[in-house]
């Protein structure tokens, strides 16, 4: 090759100038020349050694070119012929050879270093064509090959079917083959990026060719066999190391990573068409979702890796340079996305710096977001000049803000173009709606992971846009519900990130360095200048990550957000200058005005605090030459970064410092002032009309309070969360108490606000609301200090143990146990063994620490309080079982806990009680004194309990209470009472008991036999004769004592009998007879008098036989009438404790013939002892038939073979109690329900519920009793009753509603005995929980209607007997009685229908339906019959009386007037129109059986009003009131028959009848005449056929 005269070869001798020698040059201007002239040289020489290579490799490719051309001539002529530079490839194409791998390989390595403009001069275009069209015979070859096809075919192979040999030649020729094609296309996209052969004419087809063949490559070849089966048989042979198709794939991978790798060079100089951009970024695509799993070799796996970087690359580069193809490129992207397998989108995790995982589609869609941002050279130009004029920095501004609405834009797309598929579109029948849900959410949810990253600033982007477009959705009532639950989920978690990043910075101490703030005129220059170095810091940061790609688009976005404030504040700054006195022209003054608004309303649109704008527009703004100067340094530091090498940057800013900056400058930002707004939103979401959208709101609120629980004391959240507190929803209202759950128990001042509304929440309806309140209580209890508070809890809590459910019943043990009973960590005693051992005489308590004394005594009192705060024997037997609970628990170490726990308790009170006896405290009659925290009297209240339960712990201290028995008449009543019961209790448990302490306790006992009354010798008895006949055997004086009492009942009786009048008083007859039945019944006299006859020949002068049966006989005279009324009682009572002792007793006639006595009589007192003999006598037997069963299964006693073949010896007895229910049970429920004495129906309740619980009786028989008692006004009796019902309907569902209507009946008389009159009776129950429905009162029958609810059968059946029961029967014998119809019970029924609380459209109609074939039946009926008695109605002034059957009909115009009213009032508050009762068929149901209707309050407070129908509340006293009433039916059934369809008829209050209809009051519209005519004889057999 001829040398190049152009060629440099020699270089010029360098001139220096020498400082030394020329004075008059300044040093400075010498060295900057001898600079500059050292760097031209360079350049020079750089250039001289660029041309010397690239011509040694324009001559070396020339020669290769020449062998190339060569072969290829020798192959045409010659096909066998062999060649080192091409490659045969039989039976593809029509092209029979190619080139080979290494010769393209050669000849690109031959063209990278030479400059075009240098190839096109030393090669010709004629050898360029041919090297061009060989290269196209290579891709054209490689399509040939149809590696896709292949790849096809072999898929289809099943596992274990071997590969043909011809198929895999066939494979690995065209694997080879699309390599080198691939070798090809990279080859191109070099020669296409260096501008080299583009003046050949057929480069354009072969670039198009390339980027096709690179797409089908991708999309058809690689991508199905990376995503193939791993059971396919082709992947075990292809992914097969040892195969030799493995090499095979790799050097397709590192061919396909060659081609991907050239591709963004020919993007960058826009050198390619719409044509050519749509395949690559299709291929680009297909590389991002695709498998690597079948790559089990890490270099393998690590050059996909490689592609697919590669390829990420490329789709950035045409998302950033081609701004027109953007919008489909990201529809294509998100489309893609959600077609791809659920695995797959799982598995592609991309871990971001920091250690932060996030999908990595979520960094693929930031990056191409951000890179739509300008490069920062553009942006940044301008900076370097220092000050610019207003024009100059507008255009600045307009250039920053560009940049970051081009970004915003793409985003509001993406955000756009996801909201609008979550979205159920009725134009098409199958939709992705929950694949795009899913695809939104996990992009929102990894940007806020995202948010304060450094290299995403486009995440807060991201999160803003979504903000706004979710705030939009909450205020459009239209929105879909999906949504808007989405919508609030998604405020809720912008929110609480909001709260938790500004907690995080408020908990910053000492770094005022990063506390920014907006820029503006009024801003310090200190701000400014913290402002400047963070965010230089941060773009250093970001610079230096700059060259591998970790920050594409993050620092022209953060760049174009800084600089639009700071410019801003510039414009400010001028305009302001010129209003002070500087000139500006007209056009500059309303571009800066523009820009001040724009800037403005951009930061007020997310914001309502941002008081910048009204600073700008209401004063004006004070920048100083210091702070504009600073301003204008800042700008000039960000192009200074911009502008520096990438490669030679270096910063000190760790990851860790550079992500608090960007948090700090992210807290400038529009979406971190935006809490109040997004708040707001979710407080007026709690008002919403659908329940899903109420209990989301509530969770949103709670995850915003988790960081933030400040925004619960504000008025407008307390007021909302309170009403949710009273919704009608039981989601919604356990949504609100797990919001305040999660904060109140923490927080003293909000607990205060809240706990009243909480506390009460523990007798919600709904079980999971109740489970929640508890859980929520007992925290509030580990952190309260105030003991009412926490006695308040404790009686919630105790209550809670017999609630209906299981479940709210084994939480309420459990937390108590938590709360009172568990002990870990104080226990601090001298040795292990005095720590547990429970046995100990020793005082626990006062081994223990002085905080765990005053955790123990801070127990005590909770404990004593809830006792003493509620005196009731429920809440007694409630803490009764508690203790046994925890102390029998299942598990062993919370049993022994339990009872350590116990006995420390046990071991308190009584050193209150003796610190009570050292402080001489005085106990008065009226109240207990008082030391400490609770009462003597609790105290001993408490104690006894506890006697039940652990009698061991109680009996160390059982000697010190004899104080209390000695006082005499200055103790309490029941301070004794509770104290005899501790000694009966604990007696027998007492360790090694002085002969002093039995004698002194013998002495007093006896001592209160004499003067004490009755409720006392109840326990004096037996504990005296427990003393003696156990510990002090001292038979004498209780034989004295037995022996004098029946001396003394024998004598008056004598005296009785014999005609004289008694010597002894009613008070002491009465003691003599309790004493002596007390005593016989606990102290067993007949086994000691066979045992030990001479200490018991005393007796023998009483009687030869059995005590038992003499004194028996004894009070069986004193039942008799001849004695007083107190004495009879007295004598039943003693009855019962004989009965109880020896049941046999019980079933004689005498015993007998006394109850039938006492149950025949006008007393309530006899009936009264009756009932509580019975109560008595069923309580000991099922605690003896208990105690038995356990000691059975304790001892694993099996059951006696001689019982189960009657040979049942003891248990003769064991039938007496449910012989004497089956014999009284129908005078017990008459004696329930005699008069209104509250103690004769609590003993007779207690008695059937006890006949109930254990079987002893039909549940039928009790069942209309029971249900009466349902409606009572005590709670206890209503909520046991209620309780025993539901168990019942359970049990015996079959059976057990076939006496409802009865039930009804006697429920109807049961509210008249308490209420007084008929006319008081209301079928509302005053006695629900008006909390949630105040506008909708209850029926007192809802209970009943709410079992039947369930089975639409029963339930209508039930419906057709109420209505049933308002209806009359002309042609029974019981119509010519007057009073045979009750109208206050049809009036009670009616209103019980109308109380009802229906849901479904069926169960109104039905009703309705029943309701007007009554009406068409004896409506009609009656109707006709009072025509014909109207002309005989005027006889009333001749003095003319009227029949039975006159009365009757007129009190039976009454009733269907009622039922006219029910009527009119259900359609007028459920809002169902005459056309749908018409139409409305019950066998036939199914449009309206699941159709909800909703409840309407339309005045009168929710209650049926009778203005229309005024005898339904008063009663017809005269003739006249009847002729009024037979007048008013009469013209209503009249005009009703006349009436067209729809139109109701009225009475006003005077009885005159108008048309029309009124919203305020219940209608009385008629039947049509069509109805009427409808509803004919033999449609009204049918429906009562139906019914029966």
């Amino acid at each position: 090759m001829a040398e190049d005269d152009t060629l440099p070869t020699s270089k010029a001798k360098r001139t220096c100038i020498d400082p030394q020698d020329i004075n008059s040059v300044d040093a400075e201007l010498v060295s900057k020349l001898n600079n500059l002239e050292d760097t031209v040289d360079a350049k020079d020489t750089a250039q001289t050694d660029v041309s010397v290579d690239s011509l040694l490799q324009i001559e070396a490719l020339e020669d290769l070119l020449t062998e190339i051309f060569a072969e290829e001539d020798v192959l045409v002529d010659s096909s066998d012929s062999k060649s080192n530079l091409f490659r045969r490839i039989p039976n593809i194409g029509v092209i029979p050879f190619v080139l080979c791998n290494h010769t393209v390989r050669r000849i690109r390595s031959l063209l990278e270093p030479c400059a075009a403009l240098l190839l096109s001069e030393h090669i010709s275009n004629e050898r360029m064509s041919r090297l061009v069209g060989l290269l196209a015979s290579v891709i054209q070859s490689a399509k040939d090959a149809s590696l896709a096809d292949m790849v096809k075919d072999g898929a289809a192979v099943d596992r274990g079917v071997n590969l043909a040999a011809a198929y895999c030649e066939r494979l690995d020729l065209a694997i080879l083959v699309s390599s080198l094609g691939l070798e090809v296309a990279a080859l191109v996209f070099d020669m296409v990026a260096s501008g080299k052969a583009l003046h050949i004419w057929s480069m354009g087809d072969l670039l198009h060719d390339a980027i096709a063949f690179l797409k089908v490559c991708l999309l058809d070849g690689i991508v199905p066999l990376l995503d193939m089966d791993a059971e396919c048989e082709l992947a075990q042979v292809i992914f097969n190391t040892d195969q030799p198709l493995h090499n095979r794939l790799r050097t397709l991978l590192e061919s396909a990573l060659a081609a991907t790798n050239s591709v963004p060079a020919i993007t960058a100089q826009h050198a390619l068409c719409e044509e050519d951009i749509v395949p690559l970024v299709y291929a680009s695509m297909s590389v991002m979702f695709c498998s690597t799993t079948l790559l089990s070799n890490g270099v393998d796996s690590n050059l996909f890796e490689s592609i697919r970087r590669s390829s990420q690359a490329l789709l950035r580069s045409v998302f950033e340079l081609h701004a027109d193809q953007r919008t489909w490129i990201l529809e294509e992207i998100l489309a893609s996305l959600v077609k791809l397998p659920a695995q797959k989108r799982a598995q592609s995790v991309h871990r971001v710096a920091g250690g932060k995982s996030v999908q990595f589609t979520t960094v693929l869609l930031l990056q191409l977001l951000q890179a739509t941002a300008q490069s920062p050279e553009d942006l940044t130009a301008g900076f370097e000049s220092g000050a610019l004029s207003a024009k100059e920095y507008r255009i600045l501004l307009q250039k920053h803000k560009k940049a970051v609405s081009m970004v915003s834009s793409s985003v509001d797309f993406a955000i756009r173009y996801l909201i609008g598929r979550c979205t159920k579109r009725e134009s098409k029948t199958t939709t992705n709606e929950a694949e795009y849900r899913a695809l939104l959410e996990l992009f929102i949810d990894n940007c806020i992971v995202l948010l304060g990253h450094p290299q995403w600033p486009a995440a807060e982007l991201v999160v803003r846009i979504y903000s706004l477009h979710m705030l939009d959705i909450l205020d459009e009532e239209k929105s879909d519900i999906s949504l808007k639950n989405m919508a609030l989920e998604s405020a809720a978690q912008i929110a609480s990130h909001i709260a938790q990043s500004r907690q995080f910075r408020d908990s910053r101490v000492g770094n005022n360095t990063l506390d920014l703030e907006l820029i503006s005129p009024n801003s310090s220059l200190e701000s400014i200048c913290r402002f400047r170095a963070t965010t230089t810091t941060l773009l250093e940061y970001l610079q230096s990550k700059a060259a591998s790609g970790e920050s594409t688009g993050a620092i022209p976005l953060c760049v174009g957000n800084w600089a639009s404030s700071l410019i801003a504040t510039l414009l400010k700054g001028i305009r302001s200058d010129t209003l002070d006195g500087g000139k500006m022209d007209d056009s500059d003054t309303e571009s800066a005005s523009s820009d001040d608004e724009h800037s403005s309303s951009e930061d007020d649109s997310q914001t309502s605090d941002c008081e910048a704008s009204k600073q700008h527009k209401g004063m004006r703004c004070a920048l100083d030459a210091p702070k504009r100067n600073a301003i204008v340094e800042c700008l000039q530091a960000y192009a200074g970064i911009a502008h520096r090498s990438t490669k030679t940057m270096s910063t000190n800013c760790s990851f860790t410092s550079a992500t608090e900056t960007a948090k700090a400058t992210l807290s400038l930002q529009p979406l971190y002032r935006s809490f109040d707004i997004i708040l707001s939103r979710v407080t007026l979401a709690l008002g919403a009309s659908q329940v899903s959208l109420r209990s989301k709101a509530l969770r949103a609120l709670n995850q915003i309070a988790q960081y933030r629980p400040e925004v619960l004391y504000q008025g407008s959240v307390k007021y909302a969360i309170n009403h949710r507190l009273q919704d009608s929803s039981p989601q919604v209202r356990e949504a609100a108490i797990d919001l305040l759950g999660k904060h109140i128990a923490h927080n003293p001042e909000l607990t205060d606000q809240y706990y009243e509304f909480i506390s009460v929440r523990v007798l919600d309806k709904g079980s999971s609301v109740r489970r929640r309140v508890m859980r929520i209580l007992a925290d509030i209890y580990i952190s309260s200090d105030s003991m009412e508070q926490l006695i308040d809890i404790g009686v919630r809590l105790l209550q809670r143990t017999a609630d209906d459910e299981r479940t709210i019943r084994e939480l309420a043990f459990k937390t108590l146990q938590e709360l009172w009973f568990s002990y870990d960590k104080h226990v601090e005693a001298e040795s292990d063994e005095d720590a547990v051992a429970i046995e100990t005489p020793r005082n626990v308590f006062n081994t223990l620490s002085p905080e765990a004394q005053k955790d123990m005594l801070k127990r005590v009192h909770v404990m004593t309080g809830v006792v003493d705060t509620v005196r009731s024997h429920e809440l007694v037997d409630l803490m009764t079982g508690l203790f046994e609970h925890v102390s029998t628990g299942p598990l062993k170490s919370e049993t022994e806990e339990a009872q350590f726990v116990i006995r420390c308790v046990i071991d308190a009170l009584f050193e209150h009680l003796i610190r009570a006896e050292e402080s001489d405290v005085k106990l008065s009659d009226d109240t207990a004194a008082v030391t400490g925290d609770f009462s003597v009297t609790t105290c001993l209240r408490f104690i006894s309990t506890l006697s039940n339960i652990a009698p061991e712990a109680v009996s160390l201290h059982t000697e010190s209470l004899i104080t209390y028995l000695k006082l005499g008449s200055t103790t309490e009543e029941d301070t004794l009472v509770n104290t005899l019961c501790i000694f009966s209790n604990t007696l027998l448990k007492i360790p090694h008991p002085s002969a002093a302490f039995l004698q002194s306790l013998e002495n007093s006992l006896i001592s209160l036999l004499s003067s004490s009354p009755q409720n006392i010798l109840a326990v004096a008895v037996p504990c005296l004769c427990d003393l003696i006949e156990e510990l002090t055997w001292n038979y004498a004086k209780l034989i004295r004592v037995f022996r004098s009492c029946v001396l003394q009942l024998c004598r008056e009786q004598r005296t009785i009998s014999g005609g004289g009048k008694g010597t002894l008083t009613p008070k002491n007859l009465m003691r003599f007879i309790i004493l002596a039945g007390l005593t016989c019944r606990h102290f067993d006299f007949e086994k000691h008098r066979e045992q030990q006859k001479e200490h018991f020949k005393e007796l023998n002068q009483l009687a030869k036989g059995s005590m038992a049966d003499m004194l028996n006989d004894l009070l069986l005279f004193f039942t008799q009438s001849q004695n007083v009324g107190p004495v009879q009682v007295a004598a039943i009572q003693m009855l019962g404790q004989l009965h109880i002792k020896w049941p046999r007793l019980a079933v004689e006639p005498q015993a007998r013939a006394v109850m039938d006595r006492a149950f025949a009589s006008d007393s309530s007192s006899h009936k009264l002892q009756v009932l509580r003999n019975f109560l008595e006598f069923l309580r000991t037997d099922a605690k003896r038939l208990a105690k038995q069963e356990r000691e059975d299964r304790a001892s694993g006693r099996e059951i006696d073979a001689r019982a189960l073949v009657g040979n049942t010896g003891n248990m003769s007895e064991a039938g007496v109690g449910a012989s004497l229910m089956q014999t009284y049970l129908d005078r017990i429920i008459e004696a329930t329900f005699a008069s209104n004495a509250a103690p004769l129906r609590a003993a007779g309740f207690e008695v059937i519920s006890l006949v109930l619980e254990q079987g002893l009786a039909h549940p039928l028989k009790c069942m209309p009793a029971l249900i009466a008692l349902c409606t009572s006004n005590d709670p206890y009796i209503r909520n046991k009753s209620l309780k025993l019902h539901q168990e019942l309907s359970v049990k015996h569902a079959s059976f057990i509603h076939s006496r409802d209507l009865e039930g009804v009946r006697k429920a109807y008389e049961y509210q008249r005995q308490v209420r007084g009159r008929p006319e008081d009776v209301s079928g509302y129950d005053s006695n629900a929980d008006l909390h949630e429905r105040p506008d909708r009162p209850a029926a007192c029958l809802q209970f009943l209607y709410s079992l039947s609810r369930t089975r639409r059968t029963r339930r209508n059946e039930l419906l057709s007997l109420l209505v049933k029961a308002c209806d009359f029967d002309s042609g029974t014998a019981a119509y010519a009685d007057a009073n045979s119809t009750d109208i206050p019970f049809v009036r009670f029924v009616a209103e019980n229908m109308a109380g009802l609380e229906f849901k479904y459209l069926d169960e109104v109609l039905h009703v309705i339906y029943q309701v007007s074939s009554v009406i068409a039946s004896s409506g009609l009926n009656l109707y006709q019959q009072l025509e014909s008695e109207a002309k005989d109605d005027g006889d009333i002034e001749h003095g003319v009386s009227k029949s039975k059957l006159w009365w009757q009909a007129s009190r039976a115009s009454v009733c269907i007037g009622i039922l006219f009213v029910l009527r009119e009032f259900l359609k007028s508050h459920y809002g169902v129109t005459e056309s749908r009762c018409t139409l409305y068929n019950p066998s036939d149901a199914t449009s309206v059986r699941d159709k909800a209707v909703a409840w309407s309050a339309q005045g009168n407070g929710g209650r049926i009003g009778w203005s229309s129908c005024p005898f339904a509340l008063q009663r017809m006293e005269s003739v006249t009131d009847c002729i009024r009433q037979r007048k008013r039916f009469r013209r209503m059934m009249t005009e009703s028959l006349a009436a067209s369809e729809g139109s109701p008829v009225l009475a006003d209050d005077s009885g005159n009848f108008v048309s029309g209809g009124r919203s305020d009051e219940p209608s009385d519209a008629l039947l049509s005449a069509e109805e009427l005519e409808m509803l004919t004889m033999d449609d009204l057999d049918e429906a009562s056929m139906r019914s029966d």
